[in-house]
């Protein structure tokens, strides 16, 4: 067993996930596992604590819902920053409120969601190295082998956009990109299926990542430009035809929205 793992003992079964939790919280604490590091993998915890599976994902997601710990699709979960955490809460209010406000909502949401993915687009060209390539690479892999799939395909396509935020390095851009990609992904549950439209996100997405692999920083920004503009605009077609585009719950509008984008 590596160093990294010996502080921890085999949880007895009558408490399996609460005592994981609590000792991975102790280590986080102690400092054993500082801001941005990487827990060790699943099969690695289910051994450290002689427990199963179920066991290990319940605590981290308890550990993620606490807020002490980020979880993203394909990588290992990491320790959450406490500064980028506390911004994060602070924007998941605020657009918790905007949202009651209706009317221009979702179009600010989309606004405010172009400059940024834009802008992580550009950083993520300028600042890739060949691990994040790799692990962009991965992430873009994922998402061609859901298209078929709707539900899938849209997990996929927010790990996709979440792994170029993290590429940039930018706590503060991946902090705000995952609170807007999971506030629109919770509208986006039951959308209505586009012939095409997943295969035609899945081109784009390669697109974008070309132009970041080739450490391209106009060319990935304009790939992402075209990307969320006609994402946007075929939002707008659609919602156009339910009569309620500007609605900020999931009314037709937003049931209408096809995937992430």
């Amino acid at each position: 067993m590596s160093d990294s793992l010996s502080m921890f003992q085999a949880v007895p079964r009558r408490r399996l996930s609460h005592g994981v939790v609590g000792q991975i919280a102790a280590a986080i604490r102690d400092g054993h596992y500082p801001p941005g590091a990487a827990l060790p993998s699943e099969r690695e915890l289910m051994g450290a604590f002689g427990v199963g599976r179920p066991a290990v994902r319940e605590a981290l997601l308890q550990l993620e819902a606490d807020g002490l710990i980020a979880i993203h699709h394909g990588r290992r979960a990491r320790v959450a920053d406490p500064t980028a955490l506390h911004f994060a809460r602070g924007i998941e209010a605020a657009v918790g409120r905007v949202a009651s406000r209706g009317d221009r909502f979702v179009e600010d949401v989309k606004e405010a969601r172009l400059a940024l993915e834009v802008a992580m687009a550009r950083r993520a060209a300028e600042t890739a190295g060949p691990e994040s390539i790799q692990t962009l690479m991965a992430a873009l892999a994922e998402n061609q082998r859901a298209i078929s799939d709707r539900a899938r395909y849209l997990q996929t396509d927010i790990a996709f956009h979440r792994t170029i935020a993290t590429m940039t390095g930018n706590a503060i851009f991946e902090a705000a990109a995952g609170v807007i990609l999971e506030w629109l992904a919770r509208f986006r549950v039951d959308c209505v299926h586009v012939e095409g439209a997943n295969l035609l996100s899945y081109d784009e997405h390669a697109g974008i990542a070309r132009a970041i692999a080739a450490r391209d920083p106009d060319a990935a920004a304009e790939a992402m430009t075209r990307h969320q503009q006609r994402s946007h605009a075929l939002y707008r077609l659609l919602g156009a035809g339910s009569g309620d585009a500007g609605r900020a719950g999931p009314g037709p509008a937003a049931r209408a929205w096809p995937k992430a984008g």
